[in-house]
């Protein structure tokens, strides 16, 4: 206990207040309006249902080719991590349309291994 009080009352002496004091400060951001829709083909409707809440539809599409491997990963990461109410049953429609859609960009850009 008295080691801890050592730095305040060196600090105190010199006229500065201890360095956890902070303020939070409001901030509001504005997401840009967007309307586009996922190109209809299978796997779209399990899109709307399970994707659409939370990311925008432009988001998705302009993503960079990825194998299915890391299509898997990403949808397990938002289940999982960010936990989006993804329906079990949805999980291949929306692999099989992410896979379709990288698959329209040509191959996936993997990084090299070591």
């Amino acid at each position: 206990m008295r080691a801890a009080l050592i730095p305040l009352l060196a600090l105190a002496a010199c006229g500065q207040e201890p360095a956890s004091k902070f303020t939070f400060k409001d901030v509001a951001v504005t997401l840009p309006q967007d309307n586009a829709l996922f190109p209809p083909r299978a796997g779209s409707e399990a899109m709307d249902r399970n994707c659409a809440a939370c990311h925008s539809t432009s988001m998705i599409l302009l993503q960079p080719a990825q194998t299915s491997e890391q299509w898997k990963a990403s949808i397990k990461k938002m289940r999982e991590v960010y936990k989006a109410p993804i329906d079990p049953a949805d999980e291949p429609a929306i692999l099989g349309y992410l896979e379709a859609t990288s698959a329209e960009l040509g191959p996936p850009k993997v990084a090299p291994t070591r």
